[in-house]
């Protein structure tokens, strides 16, 4: 740690009262609450100036940020002490009467200066002479100095001196009827440098020294030009030893210095006359025309007796008072000391309170206190006091206390705490500020809020700055059992018996169905309604009585409130149709399984007992590492709150206001809570939004919708498909924008399941050349990287930074500074073959169905409204009959695979898009059952390659050439799900997409298109790669 230099711990204070000691000083500016300091080494005060010097720099440089200090009412000024002064050089031990072209001879030789380099300033004895440089000296101080002490001038020693600062200037040339306030005044404003100026004093005729708070400002005055009065002004750094002996003496003078010299008692000159009484028209003492007197001792003793005889002695024996006096002035004294005796005795009191208070009765009852006019009254709002401070006749000055304090104790105080989604952001308002004035006035209270200070993003893309945080998350390297790859955030993402994370509880689950082999006994079953109403889940004896199916209900049921959405910080996700699992009731079962083992082994033999009893060990082993492996702790909710604490802080306190009101009475207390709750609640408004997709959102779409939440001052709940905005109606409609693109980024983008069943990533052991994969959460934030075409990706991996860099296929460790290869391949095959969830497509069977969709449904309103968002110029031409839902479950069984191998090679983020294809009737039963066929290839378009075409806006689809009507003018178009993948432009000579320009294995494209940049159709050739999703019929309208 640097050692920290004397000047940077050290500050000056100037301004002190006269009843400020050190040790209050100590106490004022070790407050760090106050003044913003810390611990002081020592204090010094000389008369009004004081010198501070901190234990730390850090205190020093807060004390003169904050600037404003206030000691006894006074406020005090610091600054940084005077340091040396690097343009400025004092010569001295010069003879008087060496000329000044030799000095200057001398100072060019010596210190290697030209003429236009600096300017000589004597004194007023020439016996030393200040050097100005116009630039701060560059040469060693010491050694130049060592060098000029060696050479003599005209005979003499001379020595260099460094001088310190000067904060005062010496301004000359002024006009005669300049005082010492205009010159304040003209310093202090934007003319004369804006510098606040700490005295002034008057000099000689047209001259004075202006002396400034800190010593910076000089440096801007003097790069000024100055005129005032019509005279230009000559300005130059004041110096004590530069100034004549007779304008010191004259300075002294002004400001009450003169010192009395000591005089001999034997010769006293003195001068007498008769008591005289000075008016102001008078002449002075000095105008009059005495003569002095010398006289010797013994002759001032007479003078002295004579004078008491002219004293005259008034006594009131009866009074208070005994008073001598000058002959002839008597009167003029009487009238001096009744008048002292019957001037009233003055009090001076403060009444302390709140903030809110002093300004409730300065709002509300100002007219009681104009009406105390026997006192002054006087608002005090410094840091250290805040109330009335009161001055005038004792006994006025008590009875204004007394009522001023019966109003404080009568104000009624309350607050009131306004939890809203964008409270904070709608106090900004003036709809808001105009709400609190009315208020104010109605119900004669004064508001004072709380809140904190709403912001606008510094970063408006939302998505950037959300993957930016997940960059900053630690993800465990490796899984921490052998299980198949599954996501294991801490949204807890459930397979599709609804169980998350259930390897340990299907082993537990075999243990237990291999020692239950006896039946069953009836009275014990707790599927009986009645028994299951009083079964405790976390202690009861027998939980063997619920069977899988049960226990997946049962957690099911017990994580739907989070679910719901009601929790603020989003972090309890949702999954595709599943719902998270208490870790408790998870831990809660596995115990009841192992007692229930406990319970029931009676029926085997000691060779099974042994057996089962070791399977029971290892696997309550495994459980206990399972729980204590870093996934597990490392991303918990606990965690990962704290890594998002400052986004959710900021979401929380855009929701919540706080309302210190100040009234009268109680009643309008609670008026006021009324009322703005009634104001806020009316402002609020809510949107829906329903999409499939929501199910399939990640950790990262999940914190976008946070990233919404901050950006627009919403609030954002999730139940099942529907996303539900709440808050102020415009920042609603904001928010819901972008709700939209994030919902149109979901659909498009691949799901972490998907991911997770197509690509592995695992990286090599540089000895023995075996691979391990990957967590499957590292999987997918890896996998995703890779995806939005980033050459490398920062990851924290079990708590240290790592780089994954793709060009090279290497992980590096940061810390370690060692590499590993990494690998990108196809999982295990079983992992493919696997059915689509039943709640996503409950309706299919194993053969092709077709059913109409509902009219008032969602999705109906989904389908038709992306279908006229791209008609274009057919928009009020064509008419839609009814949708169709197609229903086969081979085919997306055959594209759900043909997905995935796309997914695992293809580059492009975007893989799957919603696409329209128009056909005639004769083939839709056909593309109905078998999908769609290149063999009918050729029948509309074979321009750029003789493929299976697909239409980016329905407004190509519904043209007569791609759908023709059928004898009742029907037309139909199908909207398809195609895996479009990397693509490239096609042309008519390609029956199957081009190879890519790639090194190694010979990869394909995966679909053609007629424009790179911004394509209107896309060409397949593989016959899976699309699937029919709806069918829309519909119908030219004519007019």
């Amino acid at each position: 740690m640097p050692v920290e230099s004397l000047e940077e711990r050290t500050v000056e204070v100037l301004s002190l009262p006269a009843a400020v000691d050190e040790e209050l000083l100590f106490l004022y500016f070790e407050n760090k609450r106050r003044s913003g300091g810390g611990q002081l080494v020592s204090v010094e005060k000389t008369g009004d100036r004081a010198v501070l010097v901190f234990e730390e720099t850090e205190a020093a440089a807060q004390v003169l940020f904050k600037e404003h200090h206030v000691l006894h009412n006074v406020e005090l000024s610091v600054r940084k002490p005077a340091s040396k002064d690097r343009c400025r050089l004092l010569l001295r031990g010069i003879k008087p009467s060496t000329s000044s072209e030799m000095v200057e001879l001398y100072v060019e030789i010596m210190m290697g200066l030209n003429v236009p380099d600096y300017t000589l300033c004597p004194s007023a004895g020439r016996e030393f002479f200040l050097i100005h440089l116009s630039q701060p000296l560059s040469k060693d101080f010491q050694n130049l100095s060592a060098k000029i002490s060696q050479r003599k001038l005209d005979g003499a020693v001379v020595t260099l001196e460094q001088i310190e600062q000067t904060d005062s200037l010496l301004v000359e040339n002024l006009h005669p009827g300049t005082t010492a306030d205009l010159l304040t005044l003209y310093f202090e404003t934007k003319r004369g440098g804006d510098q606040k100026v700490k005295e002034v004093t008057m000099l000689a005729e047209g001259t004075a020294k202006v002396s400034f708070v800190k010593y910076e400002s000089l440096g801007h005055i003097l790069d000024l030009t100055h005129k005032l009065d019509g005279n230009d002004l000559v300005v130059k750094p004041y110096f004590d030893f530069l100034q004549p002996a007779e304008s010191l003496t004259s300075q002294d003078s002004a400001t009450g210095g003169r010192e009395t010299p000591e005089r001999n008692e034997e010769d006293i000159p003195m001068q007498t006359s008769p008591p005289v009484v000075v008016h102001e028209n008078s002449q002075t003492l000095s105008q009059m025309s005495l003569k002095p007197l010398v006289v010797h001792a013994e002759e001032v003793e007479v003078a002295a007796e004579e004078v008491m005889d002219q004293m005259e002695e008034v006594s009131e024996r009866e009074g208070n008072i005994d008073a001598f006096t000058l002959k002839g002035m008597e009167s003029e004294k009487q009238t001096a000391i009744m008048g002292f005796l019957t001037t009233p005795i003055e009090r001076e009191t403060v009444i302390p309170m709140e903030p809110g208070m002093l300004k409730y009765i300065q709002i509300h009852r100002h007219q009681l206190m104009a009406d105390m006019n026997q006192v002054s009254i006087f608002p005090l709002e410094a840091e250290d006091v805040c109330g009335l401070k009161i001055h005038g006749h004792a006994t006025a000055c008590q009875m204004a206390e007394e009522v001023l304090q019966d109003v404080v104790t009568s104000i009624c105080t309350r607050v009131i705490t306004v939890n809203a989604p964008g409270v904070t952001r709608f106090l900004e308002e003036a709809d808001c500020q105009h709400i609190l004035k009315e208020m104010d006035k109605k119900f004669q209270v004064y508001i004072n809020l709380k809140a904190v200070p709403w912001q606008h993003l510094a970063h408006q893309d939302i998505f950037d700055t959300a993957w930016n945080m997940m960059s900053g998350r630690n993800f465990p390297k490796v899984s921490s059992d052998s299980s198949p790859q599954e996501l294991r955030s801490d949204s807890m993402h459930l397979d599709q018996n609804g169980a998350p994370g259930n390897g340990l509880l299907e082993a537990a689950k075999k243990i237990v169905s291999a020692v239950d082999d006896k039946p069953e006994d009836p009275a014990s079953n707790s599927n009986n309604p009645d028994e299951m109403d009083d079964v405790d889940l976390y202690s009861a004896a027998e939980p063997t009585s619920l069977t899988d199916q049960d226990l997946s209900g049962i957690a099911a049921d017990s994580s739907q409130p989070s679910a719901v959405g009601n929790n603020p910080s989003g972090l309890l996700l949702q999954s595709e149709g599943a719902v998270g699992l208490s870790s408790d009731f998870e831990e809660d079962a596995q115990l009841s399984l192992a007692i229930q083992y406990s319970m029931e082994t009676s029926h085997y033999s000691l060779e099974d007992e042994e057996e089962q009893l070791q399977k029971a060990l290892e696997l309550s082993k495994e459980m206990s590492q399972h729980e204590s492996s870093p996934s597990c702790s490392e991303k918990s909710p606990v965690v990962k709150k704290s890594f998002d604490a400052s986004l959710l802080d900021a979401i929380k306190a855009a929701n919540t206001l706080q309302l210190f009101v100040f009234a009268g009475y109680p009643a309008d207390l609670i008026r006021v809570d009324i009322a703005f709750g009634k104001k806020v609640t009316g402002r609020q408004v809510e949107e829906k939004l329903e999409h499939r997709c929501v199910r399939n959102m990640s950790d990262y779409h999940r914190i976008c919708l946070d990233m919404i939440k901050r950006k627009h001052a919403v609030e954002i709940q999730i139940q099942g498909s529907i996303i539900t905005v709440s808050g102020f109606k415009d920042y609603v409609a904001g928010g819901v924008c972008d709700v939209k693109l994030l919902l149109e980024k979901i659909s498009t983008s691949v799901s972490e399941r998907e991911i997770l069943r197509s690509v592995q990533w695992v990286y090599h052991d540089p000895v023995s050349s075996d691979t391990t994969p990957y967590s499957p959460d590292a999987t997918v934030f890896i996998e995703t990287a890779l995806r939005m075409r980033m050459q490398k990706v920062d990851i924290l991996l079990d708590n240290q930074p790592h780089t994954i860099n793709f060009e090279k296929m290497q992980e590096y460790n940061i810390a370690s500074g060692k590499s590993v290869k990494i690998s990108r391949k196809m999982p295990a095959s079983g992992a493919l073959d696997e059915d689509i969830p039943e709640e996503e497509y409950s309706l299919l069977s194993n053969l092709p169905e077709v059913s109409k969709v509902d009219e008032e449904s969602d999705e109906f309103q989904n389908v038709v409204k992306n279908f006229y968002e791209t008609i274009k110029e057919f928009h009020s031409k064509i008419r839609i009959i009814k949708v169709e839902k197609l229903m086969n479950r081979l085919l997306y069984n055959q594209y759900k695979l043909k997905k995935a191998s796309v997914l695992q090679r293809a580059t492009y983020p975007v893989i799957e898009q919603t696409l329209y294809h128009g056909t005639s009737e004769n083939s839709v039963k056909e593309i109905c059952v078998h999908g769609f066929n290149r063999s009918f290839c050729g029948k509309n378009a074979t321009v750029y390659g003789q493929g299976v075409y697909f239409a980016v806006n329905s407004a190509l689809s519904v043209q007569e050439q791609y759908s023709p009507p059928n004898a009742d003018g029907h037309k139909y178009v199908f909207v398809s799900k195609v895996l479009t993948g990397d693509y490239t432009k096609g042309c008519h000579s390609m029956k199957t997409a081009p190879l890519k320009e790639t090194e190694g294995i010979p990869l394909r494209y995966d679909s053609v298109t007629d424009d790179i940049t911004k394509p209107e159709m896309f060409i397949i050739f593989n016959d899976t790669q699309a699937f029919p999703e709806y069918l829309i019929t519909c119908q030219r309208i004519t007019r």
